[in-house]
């Protein structure tokens, strides 16, 4: 049997009538993620309690509360009778939603120190992984 021919449709538009044109599809609009808000960090909390551990104020086993042990260790030696306050509320930065970094002005005596330090958010908390007095 031979084969059976067809005539194709007509591909070509018509002629002398308004050509159809397909409007161009919208464009997906960026919407970018919201940020999440990180954890609340009291860092005048924070600060003061290691500031009054290092003046005598408080006992030395509250480090391990707010500090990782390395640096519980560590500031555990700094002890010293003295009276220091803070001049002016910390200033917190978050470089990153877990990690913030506090620096604040303290009085001690008859001077004005610096403090910089840096917290991480871990198991719930925040922990000191760095505590600064710059003399």
């Amino acid at each position: 049997m031979p084969p059976g021919i067809r005539r194709l449709a007509p591909y070509e538009p018509p002629v002398g009538g308004a050509p159809f044109v397909p409007l161009p599809r919208p464009r997906p609009v960026w919407v970018p993620l919201p940020v999440p808000v990180p954890p609340a960090l009291d860092a005048a909390r924070l600060v003061s309690v290691v500031l009054e551990v290092l003046d005598g104020r408080r006992v030395v086993r509250l480090l391990r509360e707010v500090c990782v042990p390395v640096l519980a260790g560590r500031l555990g030696l700094l002890v010293r009778a003295s009276s220091t306050r803070m001049v002016r509320p910390p200033r917190v930065c978050h470089p990153s939603r877990f990690v913030g970094e506090i620096s604040v002005t303290v009085r001690r005596g008859g001077r004005v120190l610096a403090v910089a330090a840096r917290v991480e958010h871990r198991g719930g908390r925040w922990w000191f992984t760095s505590f600064t007095v710059l003399e």
